[in-house]
């Protein structure tokens, strides 16, 4: 593929790239991300050449005179008290990295902004006991330093508001020319290699691109405009090539929990995808759990028989997974998913192939991080694939948080030569070999792929044929809870 696109999976392909852009830019680079932390390694030879992680790189970068702007998102300091404290750490690295390099604001931003919706006074007064009981606990467990240092805003004394909303993008663009954009966050905990023949708790599955062109402006307007369209002070810019999810607090906020949605580009893409469809759908996602997609999916099965489609999910959130989470958030996330699947499993009948990856191994004991005897690999991708036409690699889940609430980012990939490109390298990952035509025409893949995926459930390990085994609906089933009454887009 030419260098102008390039589909990059898993940290340590898009890493060594990221870097090398970095180090490129003449002019600017401008960042939104969840997560960034300045301590990551470096990974590409010529970033090494200049120091060991990336707060040496920035330096080097700001000392060429380069525009530095990044934007990592806030969290609630009560709910989400470890985010609130990245969120800090970075803004701290920032402060550093600007003394490290002698710059002023003028060259050098490093900011954290919480998305401006907040719960209204009926669900506030309603969750207020639970919220103000978590305060409590968090306070009790902290160390005072911690309190200090790190969970600025947690000791607040004003009573706990709720943020149900926040930035989940993750992009970057260097000199209004190049984009960098997907779903991986910055920090080493997201590290991991296309073989992810690391410790399960440690495997990171996850898609990013770098495009050059007229997205890349797109995405600098963006990225320069969504702290003012989510505060509701400013009507969304047109960014074509990239579709985004935007919402911001209601002008009548009293009754609602809800943000008000002001663009879900990113769900109508889906949606006109699926009614567009031929013969295939192809999905890799972390969350598969919006009942609007899974009766989008479903009513386009019915209404084409010659439809397929085939999902590639981790077999149980990486929290319950590895973290042994069973709080409610996650038992109505896991209730969601069975809905979802459930609906499309009804619509599709044969056609449709749920699938997990795995490690090539046996594990040493059944445990929630295990499927078919292996460990299971964490999958963070947010891929779309229709047909051979068209393509869809950006930050958000396919649950209702990412296509209503959340600040996402999507690009959207309808070149030819790019979506070959684009198909090619994703499904590559999990089979590690060339794959034959019967694999990859939308006509047979999915025929194919089944029949390869429910041999490697019965197979040892190194019998098996890639990565992916067939998806358990018993898994996590006895965990699910549901919620009449929730909306969907709180998981």
């Amino acid at each position: 593929m030419s260098s102008d696109f390039e589909v990059f999976v898993t940290a340590d392909e898009a890493w060594p790239a990221f870097e090398r852009a970095a180090l490129a830019a003449r002019r600017s680079i401008t960042a939104g991300f969840r997560l960034f932390d300045m301590r990551t390694r470096l990974r590409s030879p010529e970033a090494r050449a200049i120091g060991e992680t990336w707060l040496d790189l920035l330096e080097h970068v700001l000392r060429k005179g380069v525009r530095l702007t990044i934007v990592v998102s806030d969290f609630d300091p009560v709910m989400a008290t470890d985010l609130h404290e990245a969120a800090w750490m970075t803004v701290r690295q920032g402060a550093t990295l600007g003394e490290l390099a002698g710059v002023g604001p003028d060259q050098l931003q490093v900011r954290a902004h919480q998305h401006p919706a907040r719960a209204g006074l009926v669900p506030w007064l309603t969750f207020l006991p639970i919220v103000a009981n978590r305060k409590r606990h968090r306070l009790q467990a902290l160390s005072q330093d911690r309190i200090d240092r790190q969970a600025i805003g947690l000791r607040s004394s004003w009573l706990p508001e709720m943020h149900p909303a926040t930035h989940h993008q993750k992009l970057a663009v260097f000199d209004d020319d190049v984009l960098y954009v997907g779903g991986l966050d910055l920090n080493e905990r997201r590290y991991d290699t296309p073989k992810h023949d690391r410790p399960a708790e440690q495997t990171w599955s996850d898609v990013q691109v770098i495009v050059r062109g007229p997205e890349a402006k797109a995405a600098k307007t963006h990225l320069g405009t969504f702290e003012a369209v989510t505060a509701g002070h400013a009507a969304p810019p047109n960014c074509p090539g990239l579709l985004r999810t935007l919402s911001t607090p209601r002008r009548l906020q009293f009754p609602y929990l809800s943000p008000r949605t002001v663009l879900n580009e990113i769900e109508r893409a889906h949606l006109d995808a699926f009614k567009a469809a031929r013969h295939l759908i192809y999905v890799e996602t972390q969350f598969f759990r919006s009942g609007v997609l899974a009766d989008g999916l479903a009513e386009a099965a019915v209404r084409n028989p010659d439809l397929t489609a085939v999902i590639v999910l981790p077999g149980l959130p990486d929290d319950v997974a590895y973290e042994g989470h069973r709080g409610i958030d996650a038992r109505y996330g896991l209730s969601r998913r069975q809905d979802a699947l459930d609906t499309l499993k009804a619509s599709f009948a044969e056609r449709l192939t749920l699938a997990v990856p795995v490690q090539p191994r046996l594990a040493a004991r059944e445990t929630t991080a295990t499927l078919a005897g292996s460990p299971l690999i964490h999958v963070h991708n947010k891929v779309l694939v229709r047909d051979a036409d068209y393509a869809l690699i950006g930050s958000a889940n396919l649950n209702g948080r990412s296509m209503k609430w959340d600040t996402e980012v999507a690009l959207e990939i309808t070149r030819a030569e790019r979506v070959s490109h684009a198909r090619e390298r994703l499904m590559r990952h999990w089979w590690h070999r060339p794959l034959p035509p019967e694999a990859q025409q939308p006509q047979t893949l999915r025929g194919w792929w089944h029949k390869e995926i429910q041999r490697n459930g019965v197979v040892l390990p190194e019998n098996r044929s890639g990565l992916l085994v067939p998806f358990d609906a018993r898994t996590g089933a006895e965990l699910a809870q549901p919620l009449p009454g929730v909306t969907e887009n709180m998981v």
